[in-house]
């Protein structure tokens, strides 16, 4: 088994993931999701090119490159999530139903 996944390398590779996660998450709040993907797919790349470099067997590093963008992925899908919830939430808010005031009578 390659020793990047066993002992510490699992424990910064969560810490990675979390970070991953709370970056996707911020992103959210000023990036269009296109320049988003682009950003995630140059950050898969560069996962992965310098992770071969190093010496970790390639269909790891393919496999750790996707969990990172699966992650930064997931924390954008969060926050948009949460935005979408927060504003739906709101229009309900304003839309309370009021009595329709009529200038005219009835008959």
């Amino acid at each position: 088994m390659y020793g990047y996944v066993q002992g510490v390398g699992v424990a910064f590779m969560g810490l990675t993931l979390a970070i991953c996660f709370v970056l996707g998450a911020v992103s959210a709040l000023r990036m269009p999701i296109l320049v988003f993907t682009l950003v995630v797919m140059v950050v898969m790349a560069a996962y992965a090119i310098f992770s071969v470099v190093a010496g970790m067997p390639f269909l790891l590093a393919l496999g750790l490159s996707m969990a990172l963008a699966s992650v930064l992925e997931a924390g954008f899908i969060f926050t948009h999530g949460v935005l979408y919830f927060v504003y739906v939430r709101r229009a309900n808010e304003t839309r309370a139903h009021r009595k329709i005031e009529s200038k005219y009578t009835t008959d």
